[in-house]
């Protein structure tokens, strides 16, 4: 089961995101409340959790425990969708795509190379924008500690 949730106390449209990536994923959002990092990845096989670093967002992909991908993100917009709902994520970024592909549905597209698109509830489209890579890590964000 695919699992989102946010940081402790989240702020209102980073809980809309999470809820709407969940839909999205065709998983289940659940709020965090005072649960510990440990605990939340028990809740579910593959968990994101979205939270805030500084001003940037960070989304962290975890399978089975272990930390699959953490996702760095300059901001995101949203706007009405006005084509058909299609499930799952879309990028132009091979190295996002090659680290989601075996636990998300992610597809790679000619969508922005620093571009993650999805489509949320009540016909919002999303586009988040992905922070430039951090010189000499292979993943798109350093690891943060699990305390959050």
């Amino acid at each position: 089961m695919k699992l989102v949730t946010t940081s402790r106390k989240p702020a209102p449209e980073l809980r809309t995101l999470g809820k709407d990536l969940a839909f999205s994923l065709g998983g289940k959002y659940s709020s965090r409340g005072k649960a510990g990092v440990d605990e939340v990845l028990s809740w579910g096989d593959i968990v994101l959790i979205v939270s805030r670093r500084g001003r940037k967002i960070l989304i962290e992909t975890y399978v089975s425990g272990d930390l699959i991908a953490g996702i760095l993100l300059t901001g995101f917009s949203v706007s009405p969708r006005d084509v058909p709902l299609e499930r799952g994520l879309r990028t132009g970024s091979e190295l996002v795509y090659h680290e989601l592909a075996e636990c998300l549905d992610i597809t790679l597209t000619d969508a922005g190379v620093n571009e993650i698109l999805f489509h949320g509830t009540q016909k919002k489209g999303y586009v988040l924008r992905i922070a430039e890579k951090p010189s000499g890590t292979q993943s798109s964000v350093s690891h943060q500690d699990r305390s959050s």
